[in-house]
């Protein structure tokens, strides 16, 4: 089987977390700790750095892209038990905010889901891999924007049929130890960040180590 998905659609009043303007509580207090120690007021605004952040309607906007879709057996090559598949996405879309036309906040450019099924008939047996990779997404609010890369993520299966009705699966999810990586351009004013004057510049990393789990399944 072989298919392509073309899509767009048209989405009214996208709902998205947003900058308020006002100032968090945290920062507020901070604030008030400056004065209290003696800053004058210009001094202490130096601490006013982080905002409430809350769902709102930032107005309307599109999303399109194409999808490939790809699963066949391996018979042709003398592989009858054994099975692939493909699963590419490429997506775009399009809303305005504050600083001009932007992609949906946080919506990666791709997705790839690759991988295989080999059974194992004259054992009850089956096993498998699939790759899992998707691209950079970038989100952008009043103050802050963020740039979010990935890791690829590889999980395998080893499954055995016992009878009729028992199945035990073993299996080994992120085993390439997936990272995730940010990087934050943060400003104190939307005039800062349209001229591109920084106010803090933050990276971030996060890495999980593989994951492994056994289910036994019964069927009734």
């Amino acid at each position: 089987m072989f298919g392509v998905n073309v899509f767009y659609r048209k989405i009214s009043d996208l709902q998205e977390v947003v900058n308020t303007g006002a100032f968090s509580d945290e920062a507020l207090g901070n604030y008030e700790d400056a004065i209290d120690d003696g800053a004058t007021p210009s001094e202490a605004a130096e601490e006013l750095t982080s905002f409430v952040f809350s769902a709102d309607n930032v107005g309307d906007g599109k999303v399109y892209g194409i999808e490939f879709d790809l699963s066949t057996p391996l018979d042709f090559i003398g592989l009858p038990n054994t099975g692939v598949f493909v699963n590419y996405s490429l997506l775009d879309s399009k809303v305005r905010d504050e600083f001009g036309s932007r992609r949906f906040n946080s919506q990666a450019k791709y997705v790839l889901n690759a991988g295989f099924i080999q059974d194992l008939p004259e054992v009850g047996a089956a096993f498998g891999a699939t790759y899992r990779k998707q691209g950079r997404a970038f989100g952008r609010v009043v103050g802050e924007e963020v740039t979010t890369t990935y890791g690829a993520d590889l999980e395998i299966f080893l499954e055995k049929r016992f009878g009729d009705r028992y199945v035990v699966r073993l299996t080994g999810s992120n085993l390439l130890n997936g990272k995730k990586r940010e990087a934050f351009n943060k400003f104190n004013t939307i005039d800062d960040q349209r001229g591109r004057d920084f106010d803090e510049y933050e990276l971030e990393s996060e890495k999980a180590g593989p994951v492994f789990q056994i289910v036994a399944r019964a069927t009734f």
